[in-house]
């Protein structure tokens, strides 16, 4: 359903979330530790930085980091950065036109899941994503 982009860049700022905006992640650093390609990173992260997803400074000592406001953003806010909100409304088949009047075989299931997905990813903080994974580890 995501794109690698988008997967990469919820990994990304769940990582740099993991650390409270302590420390600023170069993107060399991200890219080694999460085995992203670093050049497909870079964009991603200008990305995410345009769209005040993440923050970062320029210079020595300089990086990737979080906010307290980056902390506040949702899952949806990175899938809608990254794909565009309209990912959410693809048909789950991949057929060109799906809809109440034009469904696919599986889009009266999907539909109620669809709902359900976008009620958690727009809910879902990634300040809170971050305490619950330093739970789970």
């Amino acid at each position: 359903m995501f794109s690698n982009a988008t997967k990469y860049a919820i990994r990304t700022v769940l990582l740099l979330a993991s650390k409270d905006g302590l420390e600023k992640y170069k993107v060399s650093d991200i890219a080694k530790k999460l085995d992203i390609p670093k050049p497909f990173l870079s964009k991603i992260l200008q990305k995410l930085a345009k769209a005040n997803l993440v923050s970062s400074a320029k210079g020595r000592g300089g990086g990737f980091y979080m906010t307290g406001e980056n902390l506040d953003k949702t899952l949806l806010d990175i899938i809608d950065c990254i794909d565009g909100r309209n990912v959410l409304d693809e048909c789950i088949l991949g057929q060109p036109t799906c809809s109440d009047e034009n469904p696919c075989p599986l889009h009266r299931y999907y539909k109620d899941i669809k709902r359900d997905l976008l009620m958690v990813i727009s809910d879902a903080s990634v300040g809170r994503l971050s305490i619950d994974l330093k739970q789970t580890v």
